[in-house]
């Protein structure tokens, strides 16, 4: 039984030959990389056969040759196979790996990783290891002492696996640099609520913000979420088609009856005063417009008002003396020019959103549920000469036609395009299917 013992013990001691793992990569090098290896292989090749052979070699293989013609012929071509030594040398200058990491398990749940990084290390692997003054190196009984921590016993290691040739999967957690992170803490001093100072060891992330962010772009059509339109390609104004443009003196003294009496959505952008505003020239109150007429222009459909926080319920009871009654709203997002988050003064939170309020009045209407957002992230665009409102988001006018899909200009369905109206729309805003009124101030 001794004798048993010490030949396994000679057997799991046995250093295995380089010469065999020729021709093996690592699942991490690319396809340039193994391209490079055949091209030093050949190089090797090349120095082998311009360099003379030995004479004492060149008298061995003479014989060799003639006690056995037929099994120790010339490689065709005239190409003698490599020696042993040659093939050592084939080995170290073609891997990027040594004998013992090719024959590790590669899980990080088998074997600790200080120890395999111990073994990458003496493997000539001699790269030095400079870690900040903030930086302290732990052993495996570090959170044991700190925190009293029962250590977790170590995995014994598996017997030797055969070598694996190229494989499509990646092997985690065994690199040098993951392997270090993993033992990197960092001191921080911190205060209880009794006044007590004392140290806290917490890891550190190594990943450096300085670097850059890659982002995928995806590919045509590029979805809304990843670009906003800032500049058209060409200069040539788009034609729109069924569509009406007035410009008026006030919109609320205007019968909405003259422009149509069957739409199916009104979209509005009043420039309502503010609770405690001093009056600006332009700009209403809430309560006027009850003035507007815009029940007798919807028979059924919707009713879309962007509204600021301060009016929510008086506008839900102005809808409702129109008919309307609530059923969702909208909201924008707003973004500051360097893609923050905008934040305006407000009593409780910082305003960083306006809403429009979505109202319905009951009838046989077609309507496409679920088909987009309740939201939009958009920026602040600022307001030209002569306007009193901000500039509201355009995604809004696709999310009413996406909704209100017999609403939109159609050539046979709908032609004359009566079936949107807009008040108090921007200069210049013109769009296919839409009455667009605004005011001329």
């Amino acid at each position: 039984m001794s004798d048993r013992a010490r030949r396994k013990r000679r057997q799991r001691n046995t250093v295995v030959s380089n010469v065999h793992y020729v021709g093996y990569v690592e699942d991490e090098e690319s396809v340039e990389a193994i391209m490079k290896k055949f091209e030093e292989l050949e190089r090797i090749q090349n120095e082998i056969t311009s360099s003379p052979a030995p004479e004492e070699e060149t008298n061995k293989e003479n014989i060799s040759m003639a006690d056995d013609n037929s099994d120790n012929s010339p490689a065709p071509g005239g190409q003698q196979p490599l020696t042993e030594e040659q093939l050592q040398e084939v080995f170290k200058r073609t891997s990027a790996f040594t004998v013992k990491s090719a024959m590790m398990d590669t899980h990080e749940e088998d074997m600790d990783a200080l120890e395999l990084w111990q073994v990458e290390f003496h493997e000539n692997n001699t790269d030095e290891i400079f870690e900040e003054d903030d930086y302290v190196h732990v052993d495996d009984d570090f959170w044991d002492q700190e925190f009293g921590e029962v250590p977790k016993p170590k995995r014994g290691r598996r017997a030797a696996a055969a070598p694996r040739p190229v494989s499509t999967g990646r092997r985690t957690g065994v690199d040098r640099e993951s392997i270090i992170a993993r033992y990197k803490i960092m001191q921080v001093q911190v205060q209880d609520r009794n006044g007590n100072y004392f140290m806290v060891k917490k890891r550190v992330s190594t990943i450096d913000p300085s670097l850059p962010t890659y982002v995928k772009i995806p590919g045509k059509p590029i979805p809304r979420s990843w670009a906003h339109s800032i500049l058209r390609l060409s200069d040539e104004k788009p034609v729109h088609i069924a569509s009406s443009y007035h410009e008026v003196d006030d919109i609320l003294s205007l019968d909405l009856k003259a422009y149509g009496t069957s739409f199916n959505a009104v979209y509005m952008d009043p420039p309502l005063l503010l609770p405690g505003e001093e009056p600006t020239p332009g700009k209403i109150h809430i309560d006027d417009l009850a003035r507007l007429n815009v029940s007798d222009i919807v028979p059924f459909g919707f009713l879309f008002v962007w509204i600021e926080k301060e009016w929510l319920q008086r506008i839900v009871l102005l809808a409702e003396s129109w008919g309307f009654k609530y059923v969702e709203n909208f909201c924008w997002i707003k973004k500051n020019i360097n893609n923050q988050i905008h934040k305006g003064e407000y009593r409780y939170f910082n305003k960083s959103k306006l809403s429009l309020l979505i109202f319905r009045k009951e009838g046989d209407i077609e309507l496409r549920h679920q088909r987009n957002p309740d939201c939009v992230f958009d920026f602040i665009k600022p307001m030209l000469p002569g306007e009193i409102t901000e500039s509201k988001p355009v995604f809004m006018y696709e999310v009413i036609e996406t909704m209100l899909p017999t609403a939109v200009y159609h050539p046979e369905k709908n032609a004359g395009g009566k079936g949107l109206l807009e008040l108090w729309a921007k200069k210049g805003q013109q769009r296919t299917g839409w009455t667009t009124i605004l005011e001329k101030h």
